[in-house]
């Protein structure tokens, strides 16, 4: 493993447990979003309200282009980075990706506690565009090494599941070493 990719729903903790994990390993840390507004020299809702969501898209995709090519990284993709073409082709076998699941509800509470602006779910009624958009991209979604359920768990209760499944037991190393 020489990279892990955090993928899902908005809100599912993404960022905030990609920086405890890139942590705990003493790897560097990408979120995608960041990179994107760092481009741009503005936020992300504003490209979006201003440029359009395809023009985020293709500057997202840039930037992770150019991640996934880190090692020692763990890298934080925007929720819809990984249905857009071509881009989960980019993860190859030295990458682990792990789906951060999480319920719409729940995913909105985050949203809304965070005092971030997603213009994807301003509309009328959030909850089912939540969950229109994550029956489109579950698919994607499901390409992921390992699979989480965040909602009733801390970010640091979901590193420590994250890092039991990608992280050799004692066990397992003496193993590969006598063999």
């Amino acid at each position: 493993m020489t990279r892990l990719v955090l993928m899902g729903f908005m809100g599912a903790g993404k960022s905030t447990v990609g920086r405890l994990l890139a942590e705990a390993l003493g790897w560097s840390f990408v979120d995608l979003d960041d990179e994107v507004a760092r481009r741009e020299g503005r936020p992300v809702d504003e490209i979006i309200r201003r440029d359009g969501l395809k023009h985020f898209r293709r500057v997202e995709s840039a930037a992770g282009r150019e991640a996934v090519r880190q090692t020692r990284a763990v890298i934080a993709v925007g929720g819809g980075w990984p249905a857009e073409p071509g881009n989960l082709d980019l993860l190859d076998g030295g990458t682990v990706s792990v789906w951060l699941r999480v319920r719409p509800r729940t995913a909105l509470a985050r949203i809304a506690a965070s005092g971030t602006s997603r213009p994807l779910l301003e509309v009328p009624d959030p909850v089912r565009r939540a969950e229109a958009l994550l029956r489109r991209r579950r698919a994607y979604y499901r390409c992921g090494h390992i699979g989480i359920d965040t909602d009733d768990l801390s970010p640091d209760e979901i590193v420590r599941g994250i890092l039991e499944r990608v992280t050799p037991r004692n066990g397992d190393k003496e193993r590969e070493e006598t063999a």
